[in-house]
């Protein structure tokens, strides 16, 4: 956010520097693209609605605008009442005004809107020649009815300026609107061909359901190609706080706490409806200290204010026939009302007495603003707060027809009932465990079973010191290996209905696989749950619990399934009994607490940075030996034992061979990775390429679509089918496993003095 000291001042921003706040990154970003660097510049800004991306590209051009000396800013939003060639025009006029304003340091050009000739009279001597050429390229483009070279005449402008010493950073807003301009040439594409070509950078903004579509055109190949893609969602719950008190209190408008809170959350961080919001209560002269005094101005603005002007010009647009809104108002509140927010594509059809093609131009509408989204069978529309509120509203004035004061009490006795549950989900939510976020750290990793188990955790480390648990799970040997996770999400967005039974942050669902080959066999999925519970939780709750969880993966058609419970306080010992039968995990929020700390990156990073060594070797010439000779070294500085140091030479040799026989590597190297813990050695043998008869799977058996191991030939090569049998008889851990480019044997020995 602009200093106070600056002497940026208001030129296009619909709102001070100082009371914008809440995008200080994204602002650095666009700012940035001034200063002289190589490689590609330009943004391409795919924004949510609502997100206020047009305040941002406006603010980003006040910033620059007061940097004197420097690149000149050019701000255009394309206009949904424009042709193909108004826009051009527009933007060529447009960029002439702002060009020589900022080069002059007269901002009050912008708002006199010169003429072309004007302009050229205005301009500096240096650009006098280069804009005098421009203006004539484009008229004489005009007069010829060339509508192509019209448009790239004038999109062009800006390298034109750049080869003559004008550089510029030029933010065109609202470029998804060029898709439904009348015009001969595809606009969007026109655009980003200009972007694309030029060496100025460009920010190319538009909601993001169709932004990308309207700069691609028609063309095979993208044409987005080297541009920075910056995602504009809605603010974060500390952004969107921040937000809200600062233009509260540069407004003169009181604000607490808790109305601040509620602010944020039913405005699901948008800021040009917390934006909207404060401002009305600047205007109205109303203190925002209490939900009541909140409710009743957000009423006032769904009812008539700038946020029910915003969503009826929305519709307008899409919708322009008086009638036909009137029918889409009552398909979207019956659609809002339904379970899911569902309805048939056929009821769609029906209500609104349409063409399909005009249903899905009407869809198309809907969809690229976030209203609802268009399936195949079924319409859904948006859950947001105030998406449902207006249409709540709007179709009990204007389809109902009830009576203004009926719809304005019942509205504002309604918001006031749901405000106390809208926090309460929020500290839900704040308070959930974020399992979502646990799963997809798993990758492989080996823990310590009691995190898993709370039994164990509980009669190991019940009423120990943190730092004597952490002591003794690093020095456990009874380890759990965590699948490869690939994807996660809610488990509502898989099963619906859980949502009667908790909020949707406390169920999460992971698909992934309990092995490096990606395999039908390997592949698995988990169902981790949060319940509630005071107290440990007991037999008939947690049986409930994986009752639930199994119907879910029943009807989600799960085959492989591993089902995880957590309650705040464990499990008692019937429970307990229960989640052994079931073959399921149980953890408390303090096991939880730890195994997230185990998986973060940061102990990743401290685990493999110890003693560690590393070698490659290529294959064949007895060049095993020398991992052998390495090895031993490396065994006798750790004092092991000499049958336990033959031991480990011997499976080396084994897995080198192993690696040598069954790879088409093409680098025929094999990779030895040696790391020195406190108490075990582990050795890591690693090969790339194609595996061949791979020497077994984890549990020794070949693995499918493989020939077994038997048949892999006579004398040295026959035996390869019991290799890593042996291993495993040498060592006290052996892991196997098939990563993207080859494989990768881990071999454990521990030491015992």
């Amino acid at each position: 956010m602009p200093d106070k000291k600056s002497k940026t001042r208001r030129i296009l921003g619909h709102i001070a520097p100082e009371l914008f706040a809440g995008r200080e990154a994204e602002l650095r970003e666009i700012t940035s693209l001034a200063a002289h660097t190589a490689g590609p510049r330009s943004l391409l800004l795919l924004s949510a609605p609502f997100a206020g991306v047009s305040e941002l590209l406006r603010q980003s051009y006040d910033k620059l605008f007061a940097q004197r000396g420097g690149a000149s800013p050019i701000y255009f939003s394309l206009s949904r009442g424009d042709s193909t060639q108004a826009a051009a025009r527009r933007f060529l006029h447009t960029f002439l005004t702002q060009l020589v304003a900022h080069r002059r340091e007269d901002p009050t050009l912008i708002a006199t809107s010169p003429t072309l000739r004007d302009l050229l009279e205005l301009a500096a001597p240096s650009d006098y020649e280069w804009v005098e050429r421009l203006v004539q390229t484009y008229e004489r483009a005009r007069e010829d009815g060339d509508e192509r070279a019209l448009v790239r005449a004038c999109f062009g402008a800006p390298q034109q300026a750049n080869a003559r010493g004008a550089r510029t950073v030029v933010m065109l807003d609202d470029v998804h609107l060029a898709a439904n301009m009348s015009g001969e040439v595809e606009l969007g594409a026109e655009i980003a061909q200009a972007a694309a070509q030029a060496d100025v950078p460009f920010v190319l903004a538009g909601l993001r359901r169709r932004l990308a579509d309207v700069l691609n055109g028609t063309a095979e190949r993208p044409r987005l190609d080297g541009m920075r893609a910056l995602h504009l969602e809605q603010l974060k719950s500390v952004e969107a706080r921040s937000l809200v008190e600062q233009i509260a209190q540069r407004a003169g408008v009181a604000l607490n706490d808790e109305t601040r809170d509620l602010i944020v959350q039913q405005f699901e961080g948008s800021p040009y409806f917390i934006t909207a919001l404060v401002q009305s209560a600047l205007l109205s002269g109303t203190a925002l200290t209490s939900f009541r005094e909140f409710q009743k101005l957000y009423v006032d603005e769904l009812m008539g204010g700038r946020i029910n002007r915003r969503f009826n010009s929305v519709l307008e647009e899409i919708v322009p026939s008086v009638a036909l809104r009137r029918n889409l108002l009552r398909v979207l509140h019956e659609s809002a009302s339904n379970v899911g927010g569902k309805s048939p594509v056929e009821a769609w059809l029906r209500r609104l007495v349409v063409e399909p093609l005009e249903l899905e131009r009407i869809m198309g509408g809907l969809h690229m603003r976030e209203l609802a989204s268009f399936h195949t069978t079924f319409v859904e529309t948006s859950p947001g707060a105030v998406w449902r509120d207006f249409l709540r509203v709007s179709y009990r004035l204007q389809v109902a027809v009830e009576p203004r004061a009926l719809v304005v009490a019942d509205t504002l006795v309604e918001t006031l009932k749901r405000a106390p549950q809208t926090m309460a989900r929020h500290y839900r939510r704040e308070a959930a465990l974020k399992l979502g976020d646990l799963l997809e750290r798993f990758d492989f990793q080996r823990v310590p079973a009691s995190l898993l188990h709370y039994d164990r955790f509980s009669r190991m480390y019940r009423g120990v010191p943190v730092e004597e648990v952490s002591a003794g799970l690093d020095a456990e040997t009874d380890l759990i290996r965590l699948p490869q996770v690939v994807h996660t999400a809610s488990c509502a967005s898989f099963h619906p209905p859980i949502l009667q039974a908790c909020d949707e942050e406390r169920c999460a669902v992971a698909h992934g696989f309990d092995s490096s080959s990606y395999a039908d066999a390997n592949e698995v999925v988990w169902i981790a749950v949060e319940i509630e519970s005071k107290l440990e939780a007991g037999r008939a709750l947690t049986e409930v619990w994986l009752d639930r969880l199994a119907q879910v993966a029943q009807a989600c058609g799960f085959h492989r399934v591993r089902l995880c419970l957590v309650a705040s306080e464990g499990f008692s010992a019937e429970a307990v009994e229960l989640l052994n039968e079931r073959e399921a995990f149980g953890a408390s929020r303090q096991q939880l607490e730890f195994l997230t700390a185990r998986l973060s990156p940061g102990a990743a990073a401290e685990s493999t940075g110890g003693n560690e060594f590393v070698m490659e070797i290529p294959m064949g010439d007895d060049t095993e030996l020398i991992a052998a000779h390495t090895v031993e070294q490396i065994a006798r500085r750790m004092d092991f034992q000499p049958e336990a140091i033959n031991q480990i030479k011997t499976a080396l040799v084994e897995a080198c061979i192993n690696a040598a026989e069954h790879s088409f590597s093409p680098d025929r190297k094999i990779y030895q990775r040696f790391r020195l813990e406190n108490d075990k050695l582990v050795v890591t043998v690693s090969s790339r390429g194609l595996v061949v008869n791979p020497i077994a799977s984890e549990n020794g058996n070949s693995p499918a679509n493989h020939s077994n191991d038997n048949e892999a030939g006579e004398g040295a090569k026959g035996r390869r089918g019991w290799g890593l049998k042996l291993i495993r008889t040498l060592m006290d851990e052996v892991e196997f496993e098939r990563v993207d480019d080859g494989t990768r044997l881990r071999m454990t020995k521990y030491l015992r003095k």
